[in-house]
């Protein structure tokens, strides 16, 4: 099963996970988060076992309208995410993160996914990720019933 297969069998709404999974030579796209939901978005990558010899060569927050999408963080010498100074060995990561107003909605780009590759791949180069939508713009407490103590908990800001 190809990363894209399994991710598009892994989505879970506004979540979605890139289960440990060996990139070398090739990429992957992680999620589709619809951001007419949500005010951010934050995506976490970490490198497992990772071969020396090679980096990670893209990682970047792509934003789109499910068909067409581009660059919302960019990848390059000195880019937000800068490839001068990439991450190359188990246990680097890498934090992105973006709001609604980041977002080209002129053009209806209001979907958010999380883009890694690496070119090479002269051994093992393996990579979780995790994306997710937060800050609600639809408020609905307490959506799992109310809340009874000792049973259903819901914790908020004093």
């Amino acid at each position: 099963m190809s990363a894209n297969e399994y991710l598009a069998s892994h989505d879970i709404g506004d979540i979605a996970v890139l289960e440990t999974e060996d990139i070398g030579g090739t990429d992957a796209q992680v999620g589709a988060v619809d951001m007419r939901d949500w005010h951010g978005v934050f995506a976490y990558v970490e490198l497992g076992t990772w071969n020396a010899a090679d980096d990670l060569d893209e990682c970047r927050l792509e934003q789109g309208d499910g068909s067409t999408w581009k660059d919302l963080t960019t990848d390059a010498s000195e880019g937000d995410y800068d490839t001068d100074a990439p991450v190359d060995a188990d246990g680097n990561f890498v934090i992105l993160e973006a709001a609604d107003e980041d977002l080209d909605v002129e053009n209806a780009f209001y979907l958010v996914r999380l883009y890694v590759a690496e070119a090479g791949n002269t051994g093992p180069d393996f990579v979780t990720a995790v994306i997710f939508g937060y800050g609600a713009k639809v408020k609905e407490a307490e959506k799992n019933g109310a809340a009874v103590a000792g049973e259903k908990v819901y914790v908020r800001p004093s």
